[in-house]
């Protein structure tokens, strides 16, 4: 059973700090599956079978190089431990649909969900102009994109509540189409038949940013559980 590898936190990606400072070469396999974001949270990054896709709003879904520096990823090699056919599955039942084969309270799981989707709102941002930006300026100019009978697979994680401020807590998915063309920050899904995977994670590995601006960051911990609801959900 492998670990999640994750670069820098959530909690300091909300604070302002999305400069790239680790390669993705540092974190992914050929095996790779995950999520994260690139620099200036210029695109969503779906990880999948070790390829990193990047969503961004007015461009055609592409692949980045392994040189490339990325201020948040969270990855693992993901074997399932559990394959099962849902119906009726949506963002609002998920979690009981999960809770049928495994309590996931107290742990964290790589999730997928793969089927047809018969609706799917995605978020995708716009590239950094080169001009610094906050979180909620990020946030704001996003271009969401609704969806009706697509096919492609829900790719995340589940993060145990206690640790919302280092991952997104509850279901964080990104989306990947079956022909790789269409990609974002899932924000809304539903299928009526669908197959449910997860594996359990025991272990969860944080690295750090090393610069002087992540020592230096102020992080409003009061503040930061209503921004990633906010802003992530």
């Amino acid at each position: 059973m492998s670990k999640i590898t994750q670069f820098s936190t959530i909690g300091a990606l909300m604070a302002g700090h999305f400069r790239g400072e680790a390669p993705l070469s540092a974190f992914c396999s050929h095996r790779a599956f995950g999520l994260g974001c690139s620099a200036e949270i210029s695109g969503e990054l779906t990880i999948h079978e070790g390829q990193v896709h990047e969503a961004t709003a007015g461009e055609a879904l592409h692949c980045l190089s392994r040189e490339t520096e990325i201020p948040f990823i969270q990855v693992t090699d993901y074997t399932p431990q559990q394959e099962r056919a849902v119906t009726s599955i949506n963002h609002e039942n998920a979690q009981a649909q999960l809770s049928r084969f495994i309590r996931p309270d107290n742990i964290f799981l790589a999730v997928s969900i793969g089927g047809c989707f018969e609706h799917l709102i995605l978020r995708r941002p716009h590239r950094a102009d080169g001009g610094s930006r906050s979180v909620d300026e990020v946030a704001a100019s996003q271009k969401v994109d609704r969806h009706e009978g697509i096919a492609g697979r829900l790719i995340g994680f589940w993060t145990p509540e206690l640790f919302g401020r280092v991952s997104v807590p509850g279901f964080h998915f990104h989306f990947l189409d079956e022909t790789s063309q269409i990609s974002g920050h899932v924000l809304e899904f539903s299928a009526q038949k669908a197959v449910l995977s997860f594996e359990e994670k025991t272990t969860i590995e944080i690295v750090n940013p090393a610069s002087a601006a992540f020592r230096a960051l102020e992080i409003d911990v009061g503040a930061l559980d209503e921004m990633i609801h906010r802003i992530e959900k």
